[in-house]
Protein backbone atom coordinates (compact mmCIF):
# COMPACT_ATOMS: atom_id res chain seq x y z
CA UNK A 1 0.00 0.00 0.00
CA UNK A 2 2.78 2.45 0.87
CA UNK A 3 4.52 1.83 -2.47
CA UNK A 4 1.33 2.65 -4.38
CA UNK A 5 0.83 5.83 -2.34
CA UNK A 6 4.40 6.97 -2.91
CA UNK A 7 4.14 6.21 -6.63
CA UNK A 8 0.81 8.02 -6.81
CA UNK A 9 2.19 11.14 -5.13
CA UNK A 10 5.28 10.97 -7.34
CA UNK A 11 3.14 10.75 -10.48
CA UNK A 12 0.98 13.65 -9.27
CA UNK A 13 4.08 15.75 -8.56
CA UNK A 14 5.55 14.95 -11.97
CA UNK A 15 2.24 15.80 -13.64
CA UNK A 16 2.01 19.15 -11.84
CA UNK A 17 5.63 19.98 -12.70
CA UNK A 18 4.95 19.18 -16.36
CA UNK A 19 1.81 21.34 -16.31
CA UNK A 20 3.63 24.29 -14.72
CA UNK A 21 6.58 23.99 -17.13
CA UNK A 22 4.23 23.76 -20.11
CA UNK A 23 2.21 26.74 -18.89
CA UNK A 24 5.34 28.83 -18.39
CA UNK A 25 6.59 27.84 -21.83
CA UNK A 26 3.30 28.92 -23.42
CA UNK A 27 3.37 32.24 -21.53
CA UNK A 28 7.00 32.89 -22.51
CA UNK A 29 6.37 32.13 -26.20
CA UNK A 30 3.85 35.01 -26.19
CA UNK A 31 6.27 37.60 -24.76
CA UNK A 32 7.24 40.43 -27.08
CA UNK A 33 10.67 39.89 -28.66
CA UNK A 34 12.94 42.14 -30.74
CA UNK A 35 12.30 42.01 -34.48
CA UNK A 36 14.88 40.27 -36.65
CA UNK A 37 15.26 38.66 -40.06
CA UNK A 38 17.07 35.35 -40.50
CA UNK A 39 19.70 35.85 -43.23
CA UNK A 40 21.16 32.34 -43.05
CA UNK A 41 20.28 29.20 -41.09
CA UNK A 42 22.54 26.17 -40.63
CA UNK A 43 21.20 23.79 -37.98
CA UNK A 44 21.44 25.57 -34.61
CA UNK A 45 23.40 28.47 -36.18
CA UNK A 46 21.85 31.60 -37.67
CA UNK A 47 22.86 34.96 -39.05
CA UNK A 48 20.23 37.53 -38.07
CA UNK A 49 19.65 41.16 -38.91
CA UNK A 50 18.12 42.95 -35.91
CA UNK A 51 16.30 46.26 -35.98
CA UNK A 52 17.33 48.94 -33.48
CA UNK A 53 15.98 48.18 -30.03
CA UNK A 54 15.58 50.07 -26.75
CA UNK A 55 16.84 48.33 -23.60
CA UNK A 56 17.19 49.12 -19.93
CA UNK A 57 20.39 47.85 -18.39
CA UNK A 58 22.38 47.53 -15.21
CA UNK A 59 25.84 46.19 -14.41
CA UNK A 60 26.87 44.14 -11.38
CA UNK A 61 30.39 43.09 -10.37
CA UNK A 62 30.83 39.50 -9.23
CA UNK A 63 30.43 35.89 -10.27
CA UNK A 64 28.31 35.65 -13.45
CA UNK A 65 25.42 33.67 -11.97
CA UNK A 66 25.11 35.93 -8.91
CA UNK A 67 25.57 39.11 -10.95
CA UNK A 68 22.89 38.01 -13.43
CA UNK A 69 20.49 37.26 -10.58
CA UNK A 70 21.15 40.66 -8.95
CA UNK A 71 20.90 42.48 -12.29
CA UNK A 72 17.67 40.69 -13.16
CA UNK A 73 16.16 41.60 -9.77
CA UNK A 74 17.17 45.26 -10.16
CA UNK A 75 15.61 45.50 -13.63
CA UNK A 76 12.49 43.57 -12.58
CA UNK A 77 11.95 46.05 -9.74
CA UNK A 78 12.15 48.85 -12.30
CA UNK A 79 9.75 47.41 -14.89
CA UNK A 80 7.21 46.24 -12.31
CA UNK A 81 7.47 49.66 -10.61
CA UNK A 82 5.56 50.59 -7.51
CA UNK A 83 2.74 53.16 -7.86
CA UNK A 84 3.16 53.72 -11.60
CA UNK A 85 2.43 52.03 -14.90
CA UNK A 86 4.10 48.65 -15.10
CA UNK A 87 6.19 47.71 -18.14
CA UNK A 88 5.50 44.31 -19.69
CA UNK A 89 8.20 41.65 -19.51
CA UNK A 90 9.82 40.79 -22.84
CA UNK A 91 12.25 38.14 -24.00
CA UNK A 92 15.10 37.48 -24.14
CA UNK A 93 17.09 38.78 -21.19
CA UNK A 94 20.58 39.67 -22.42
CA UNK A 95 23.78 39.36 -20.43
CA UNK A 96 27.35 40.24 -21.35
CA UNK A 97 30.67 41.16 -19.78
CA UNK A 98 31.56 44.86 -19.73
CA UNK A 99 34.37 46.68 -17.88
CA UNK A 100 34.86 43.96 -15.26
CA UNK A 101 31.14 43.60 -14.52
CA UNK A 102 28.21 41.57 -15.86
CA UNK A 103 25.62 43.66 -17.65
CA UNK A 104 21.97 42.56 -17.72
CA UNK A 105 19.58 44.03 -20.28
CA UNK A 106 15.80 43.90 -20.68
CA UNK A 107 14.34 44.79 -24.07
CA UNK A 108 11.63 47.42 -23.76
CA UNK A 109 8.27 46.92 -25.48
CA UNK A 110 8.17 48.60 -28.90
CA UNK A 111 5.66 51.23 -27.74
CA UNK A 112 8.35 52.92 -25.58
CA UNK A 113 11.06 55.40 -26.52
CA UNK A 114 13.85 56.60 -24.25
CA UNK A 115 11.77 59.75 -23.64
CA UNK A 116 8.60 57.87 -22.64
CA UNK A 117 10.19 55.42 -20.18
CA UNK A 118 9.37 56.03 -16.51
CA UNK A 119 12.11 57.63 -14.40
CA UNK A 120 14.90 55.20 -13.52
CA UNK A 121 16.94 54.71 -10.38
CA UNK A 122 20.64 55.63 -10.58
CA UNK A 123 21.72 52.01 -11.11
CA UNK A 124 19.48 51.49 -14.18
CA UNK A 125 20.02 53.17 -17.57
CA UNK A 126 18.32 53.17 -20.96
CA UNK A 127 20.32 52.41 -24.11
CA UNK A 128 19.46 52.24 -27.80
CA UNK A 129 21.06 49.24 -29.49
CA UNK A 130 21.59 50.04 -33.17
CA UNK A 131 20.42 47.85 -36.02
CA UNK A 132 23.04 45.14 -36.41
CA UNK A 133 23.87 41.68 -37.73
CA UNK A 134 24.38 38.92 -35.16
CA UNK A 135 25.68 35.39 -35.43
CA UNK A 136 23.66 33.15 -33.11
CA UNK A 137 23.79 29.59 -31.84
CA UNK A 138 20.71 28.26 -30.08
CA UNK A 139 20.84 25.54 -27.42
CA UNK A 140 18.72 23.99 -24.68
CA UNK A 141 19.72 23.26 -21.11
CA UNK A 142 21.46 25.35 -18.51
CA UNK A 143 23.21 28.53 -19.61
CA UNK A 144 26.16 27.97 -17.30
CA UNK A 145 29.88 28.78 -17.68
CA UNK A 146 31.25 25.62 -19.32
CA UNK A 147 28.24 25.26 -21.60
CA UNK A 148 28.44 28.91 -22.66
CA UNK A 149 32.17 28.65 -23.42
CA UNK A 150 31.51 25.53 -25.51
CA UNK A 151 28.73 27.23 -27.48
CA UNK A 152 30.82 30.37 -28.03
CA UNK A 153 33.69 28.20 -29.34
CA UNK A 154 31.35 26.41 -31.77
CA UNK A 155 29.88 29.71 -32.96
CA UNK A 156 33.31 31.28 -33.55
CA UNK A 157 34.43 28.15 -35.47
CA UNK A 158 31.27 28.38 -37.60
CA UNK A 159 32.01 32.05 -38.34
CA UNK A 160 35.65 31.33 -39.22
CA UNK A 161 34.59 28.56 -41.61
CA UNK A 162 32.43 31.14 -43.43
CA UNK A 163 35.11 33.83 -43.48
CA UNK A 164 33.02 36.11 -41.26
CA UNK A 165 34.60 38.42 -38.71
CA UNK A 166 33.20 39.01 -35.24
CA UNK A 167 33.45 42.59 -33.97
CA UNK A 168 32.10 41.99 -30.50
CA UNK A 169 32.26 39.73 -27.51
CA UNK A 170 29.74 37.06 -26.60
CA UNK A 171 26.24 38.10 -25.56
CA UNK A 172 24.03 35.55 -23.82
CA UNK A 173 20.27 35.52 -24.44
CA UNK A 174 17.96 33.75 -21.99
CA UNK A 175 14.37 33.20 -23.11
CA UNK A 176 12.93 31.26 -20.15
CA UNK A 177 12.35 31.56 -16.46
CA UNK A 178 14.47 29.39 -14.16
CA UNK A 179 11.30 27.41 -13.40
CA UNK A 180 11.29 25.91 -16.90
CA UNK A 181 13.00 22.51 -16.90
CA UNK A 182 16.48 22.77 -18.50
CA UNK A 183 15.73 20.48 -21.48
CA UNK A 184 12.92 22.87 -22.51
CA UNK A 185 14.87 26.11 -22.14
CA UNK A 186 15.89 28.27 -25.06
CA UNK A 187 19.27 29.93 -24.70
CA UNK A 188 21.43 31.61 -27.30
CA UNK A 189 25.01 32.79 -27.60
CA UNK A 190 25.24 35.83 -29.89
CA UNK A 191 28.18 37.67 -31.43
CA UNK A 192 27.98 41.00 -33.28
CA UNK A 193 29.41 40.95 -36.80
CA UNK A 194 31.14 43.76 -38.71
Amino acid sequence: MKTHTILGWGALGLGLATLVTGGLGLYERNLEQPAYTVVEKDGAFELRDYSAVLVVETAVIGKRSLALKAGFQRLAEYIFGNKREKIAMTAPVFSDRVKGAWRTRFVMPARFTAATLPDMPDDVAAAELPARRLAVVRFAGLGSGPRLAEQEKHLREWLTARGLEATGDMVIAFYNSPFVAPPFRRNEVMIVLG
